[in-house]
């Protein structure tokens, strides 16, 4: 999660808008300090835009909201290992020079520096908010007034404890605005991109590898030295270790990698397997200072395929007995049989996904979208991709999640064409940024120390 420098560009995937405001979040001030001083004070300046503490402290909470948010769409629960938000963030550890609150201030920087830019572009080019967004923006407060209600706080507060001092109705919802008008201005211009199949192969030309995956398997002999261990006699063992694995004694040891991205493989043996006479089954050893790793290669994957779209209903155990298996296993086969009983149609299986399933797609009825090779679980993907597959098949498999009753709604793009396009789009809105924000700065000013300090 490390930041780029400010003269790389930045590569960005931007979707439809919608901030949530993180009720957990509140952290209590002992003390409501005059918030109109902090509306007063300016906190930072970008290229002629001053943002006051109150501002800049709503850019810094959204911010602090975004890492956090990224964080747990990869670890889920687990994301308060690295970030905790209810815990100062001057007292976390980003890397062994920053903490989270140092990471959080110059990730505030570059929003705070992208909001401008895409600001005073789209107002200069005439770009306007859809009405549906604005609409978005009066709802956004009307539940923070209800959540505020509910918790025995007026509206104004409930967002000063959350969002930090100075910061009311009035600079809640300018910054809101200007933060999505910035966003959707973005997204205009990726959308507004015209890009043909012609440029789709010459990018794909110029950039295979990173699109280009191979499948393998690997085991890595490990060559440290316990305690009491020479280093020889540890390094012998690791080379008689994986020598087993290589000549088929000990196979089971290998993991294997169904789709590892050509530009992403391991320096060591990423020339081995991307040679082109590389043969499924071949196998090979490769010392390194650390130890020993046996590579098999099985098989160089196609990316010219569609995508699928499916539906599921994700039942999980409640623990790992056998007990709990068995009941997760029994409730599904009972929603299975429920959504047969009402026709068996995709609509009767995505209200069955709405109510039943306890995965984060159940809001849209279970639906994924444009699934590609190497999105998903191993088990949920061999069903997607299966060649047998046809629209309407159903059934119950497993994974690490649980059991799956899984809906085949058909095939969907062209995954080549999707992935190309994404990324030909991608690099040119990072070029607009670079140009856009080029000489750009966040100057500190009197107000500055004063951000962020709701959450230290």
């Amino acid at each position: 999660m490390s930041e780029n420098g400010k003269n790389k560009k930045r590569n960005y995937a931007i979707a439809k808008v919608v901030v949530a405001l993180c009720v957990v979040l509140c952290i209590v001030l002992t003390v409501f300090e005059m918030g109109f001083t902090y509306r007063t004070i300016k906190a930072a300046e970008v290229d002629g835009t001053e943002y006051s503490v109150a501002e800049y402290n709503w850019l810094y909470t959204n911010s602090l909201y975004e890492v956090y948010n990224n964080i747990y769409q990869t670890y889920g629960d687990l994301a308060t290992y690295f970030l905790n938000p209810q815990k100062p963030l001057d007292e976390q550890k980003y890397n062994d020079e920053q903490t989270w609150a140092d990471y959080i201030k110059e990730y505030t920087a570059n929003s705070a520096i992208d909001m401008t830019a895409l600001y005073n572009a789209g107002t200069e080019a005439g770009f306007e908010l859809e009405q549906e967004l604005i609409d978005g923006i009066d709802a956004e407060w009307k539940t923070i007034e209800e959540t505020a209600k509910t918790n025995g706080y007026s509206a104004n507060e409930y967002v000063e404890l959350n969002y930090g001092r100075g910061v009311n109705e009035k600079i809640f919802r300018d910054m809101y605005t200007r933060y999505i008008f910035a966003m959707s201005y973005a997204e205009h211009l990726i959308e507004s991109e015209e890009v043909s199949s012609e440029d789709i192969d010459a990018y794909y030309g110029e950039h295979s590898d990173d699109f280009d995956s191979i499948a393998y398997n690997y085991y890595f002999a490990s060559s440290a030295a316990e305690e009491g261990e020479d280093e020889e006699t540890a390094k012998a063992d690791a080379k008689a270790d994986a020598e087993a694995v290589l000549e088929g004694t000990d196979e089971s040891k290998m993991t294997a990698v169904k789709y590892g991205i050509i530009a992403n493989l391991d320096s060591t043996y990423s020339e081995w397997l991307t040679d082109e006479a590389r043969a499924e089954g071949d196998k090979e050893l490769f010392e390194t200072e650390t130890g020993y790793y046996v590579v098999e290669f099985v098989g160089k994957n196609d990316i010219h395929y569609n995508t699928v779209d499916v539906r599921h209903v994700l039942v999980s155990p409640t623990d790992e007995s056998e007990e709990a298996k068995k009941a997760a296993l029994e409730a599904a086969e009972m929603y299975k049989a429920e959504w047969e009983e009402k026709g068996a149609t995709e609509e009767a299986f995505a209200e069955i996904a709405r109510i039943h399933s306890v995965d984060g797609s159940s809001a849209v009825g279970g639906l994924y979208e444009n699934v590609y090779k190497g999105q998903m679980v191993t088990e949920f993907e061999d069903w997607c991709f299966d060649s047998a597959r046809k629209t309407g098949d159903c059934e119950i498999i497993e994974t690490t999640y649980g059991y799956h009753i899984m809906y085949f709604v058909g095939e969907a793009e062209s995954y080549y064409e999707t992935a190309v396009d994404s990324a030909v789009r991608s690099e040119r809105y990072a070029d607009f940024i670079e140009s856009a924000t080029e000489g750009f700065e966040v100057s500190e000013l009197m107000g500055y120390d004063s951000v962020g300090k709701h959450f230290n």
